[in-house]
């Protein structure tokens, strides 16, 4: 199934050249900072494309007075597409709307490139700072202006000249085709690019839901394959589109980090696994299954590799096998079909198809043919034909499997009654056979439960290990956010408060610098064993939330008593004298304070928030005091 291989080499390929034709043209005299005029009149889409200047930041450090600097050299960009490939260094683009209306005027800055890591914008106006954005996908997706799964950026245009610096950095491809909105031209485009992505999925969800149903009445196993790979490709799609970190993970940030990764191994993976299983390559070709085999082993061992090695790594080697697993499955399909095997010319079909698709959206975007809604679909258009053809491929072979059925119970009555000759001699040998496995199934039961007996232990023991701080002896912050989760849910059935402390140790870099780190791990473990007496409550939990931070979890506690409570724990720091190295240590810490009774409208990550804000407050304040913000249905 080259399907998934040769549509992410394509994508991979060609997202860089994705951008229409200019509906707007730039008139400036400084060709590395175009301008683009705007007025009510203008049309509602302007694509950005390669007219804008280009600043190579190969530290990642410049900020955005160092680029303004007239001694920065910036430079036009020579290619074909804003698309730089994969790289580490970060990329900085300026170009200008000039604002030809009497009045401001609201537009849209669109990036419709969803996986990029670090997105920066900031609008000057007059020489002032008007408008700056901080975007990407490494960052929660409530943070995000507008909810959508590109990176879209409202400026508010004043009259005259804007200018725009944009920063991109990322672990992958860094791409840069800017679009500059009409607001209610972009939500009507934007509705018919979800109502054509909503028909695409929903065909390929059909094809999936059908498959399987084949799949329960045939338990050919190639139909799992095939599911797998339209399965994986159709999570893959959304990903790399966006539309699950918008709608299914939002909060996910560490797993959308490399999830593009995932899809695109298991896509190839099951790419592998359907060309060998449907062209019944270990019967065909030795040489041939072991080489399919080979690439389905590397792209399983790339599966599992996507969840521990850093993205930038995986999506490259990703993006590699592509080329090798496309090329080769569709060139043993076709040299099936040479050599006799009828059922394979669909299998060719559509993933000559897919091909076909892709060469047509390159020659579009190179200017070779004319571009319209079909060849800038093409590729959409060339995946549901290889779906649909795919499945007419599985049907073929089960209606060719039936002939060869029906020609070989031909063969099989005349051997019928040799079989029934031979039958009482191999009951015998079955029953004996069946003996001896149940005599050996029985000793490996054993053995086995034994086996899982120690494990259990070790699992119990590796459990402990797991939540506790191995400094401080405490709950770590996975042993509290799982706490946080449950005792939240269980105060909100009971519509009872939970109160959340957060405590930090003040000056810590001072005490690590006057002292050493021994002498801050020492005033940690200090902090930690005052505090973990007096928190013994069931349900109450104490954890090292990260660094010299450490967060209290009360249930049934309002906010007097966690405010009390708080209070009681900073005087105690405050008389808190580390002994260390013939010495004392004093330190002070600050507490934030939240409180509410969870409902839909205070979430563990809002109550963390609050409990976060008021210990910024404390902070500001001086430190050494407690501060406590106040909360929907805040508890008194």
């Amino acid at each position: 199934m080259n399907l998934k291989a040769v549509v992410l080499c394509g994508l991979t390929c060609v997202l860089g050249l994705l951008a229409p034709a200019l509906h707007a043209s730039p008139s400036s005299a400084d060709a590395s900072f175009p301008v683009f005029e705007v007025s009510a009149q203008t049309p509602g889409r302007i694509d950005v494309d390669t007219r804008m200047g280009m600043l190579t930041d190969s530290t990642r450090t410049l900020t955005p007075d160092q680029v303004m600097s007239p001694k920065q050299t910036w430079q036009t960009i020579t290619r074909k597409s804003p698309n730089f490939g994969f790289t580490e260094d970060a990329y900085w683009f300026r170009f200008q709307i000039d604002n030809l209306a009497s009045q401001d005027l609201a537009r849209f800055v669109e990036l419709p490139i969803p996986f990029l890591d670090d997105v920066q914008l900031y609008h000057y106006t007059a020489g002032q700072l008007k408008t700056s954005y901080a975007l990407g996908d490494e960052k929660p997706f409530a943070q995000r202006v507008l909810r959508h799964q590109n990176f879209v950026m409202p400026l508010n245009l004043a009259p005259g000249a804007n200018l725009i610096y944009i920063r991109l950095a990322s672990s992958g491809t860094i791409e840069a085709p800017f679009r500059i909105w009409d607001p209610t031209q972009f939500y009507e485009t934007n509705g018919n690019e979800k109502l054509l992505q909503g028909m695409v999925i929903g065909i390929l969800l059909i094809m999936i839901v059908y498959n399987l149903f084949v799949y329960f009445s045939t338990r050919d196993i190639n139909y799992l394959f095939y599911i797998g790979f339209v399965a994986s490709y159709l999570l893959f799609h959304l990903t790399l589109n966006g539309y699950t970190f918008a709608y299914a993970w939002p909060n996910a940030v560490r797993w959308n980090s490399f999830a593009i990764s995932t899809f695109m191994a298991s896509a190839e993976l099951f790419t592998c696994l359907f060309a060998d299983g449907f062209l019944r390559l270990s019967k065909f070709s030795r040489p041939a299954h072991y080489l399919t085999r080979a690439l389905a082993t590397v792209s399983a061992l790339l599966l599992a590799l996507t969840f521990v090695l850093p993205y930038s790594l995986t999506v490259r080697v990703g993006a590699a096998l592509t080329i090798p697993i496309a090329l080769t499955a569709l060139a043993l399909g076709y040299w099936r079909w040479w050599r006799g095997a009828k059922f394979a010319r669909f299998y060719c079909l559509a993933w000559t198809t897919v091909l076909i698709s892709l060469c047509v959206l390159n020659a579009s975007k190179f200017g070779l043919i004319p571009s319209n809604a079909w060849t800038h679909n093409a590729s959409q258009i060339g995946i549901v034909l290889l779906v649909l053809l795919l499945s007419f491929t599985l049907a073929d072979r089960i209606n060719h499997d039936r002939m060869l059925r029906v020609n070989a119970q031909a063969v099989a009555l005349g051997h019928e009654r040799w079989a029934r000759a031979s039958q009482e001699a191999l009951i015998k040998t079955k029953e004996d056979a069946n003996r001896e496995l149940e005599q050996r199934v029985t000793a490996r039961t054993n053995d086995l439960n034994r086996t899982l007996g120690q494990l259990k232990l070790a699992n119990d023991q590796l459990q402990r290990l797991s939540n506790m701080d191995g400094l401080t002896q405490i709950g770590n912050r996975a042993f509290f956010d799982r706490a946080l989760a449950l005792e939240h849910r269980r105060a909100d059935r009971q519509k009872s408060p939970l109160s959340l402390i957060m405590i930090d140790v003040d000056h810590f870099k001072l005490v690590n610098d006057s002292y050493g780190h021994m002498g801050g791990d020492a005033c940690l473990r200090a902090v930690a064993h005052l505090l973990q007496p007096r928190i013994q409550r069931v349900g109450d939990v104490l954890a090292r939330y990260g660094g010299e931070e450490f967060v209290i979890l009360l249930v049934n506690s309002n906010q007097q008593d966690s405010v009390a409570l708080a209070e009681g724990f900073r005087a105690d720091i405050e008389q808190l004298h580390v002994p260390f190295e013939g010495g004392t240590i004093h330190v002070t810490a600050s507490f934030g304070v939240a409180c509410g009774i969870p409902d839909q409208y205070l979430s563990p990550q809002e109550l963390l928030a609050h409990a976060d804000k008021a210990l910024y407050q404390a902070k500001h304040d001086g430190r050494n005091c407690v501060r406590s913000v106040a909360t929907i249905n805040r508890v008194s």
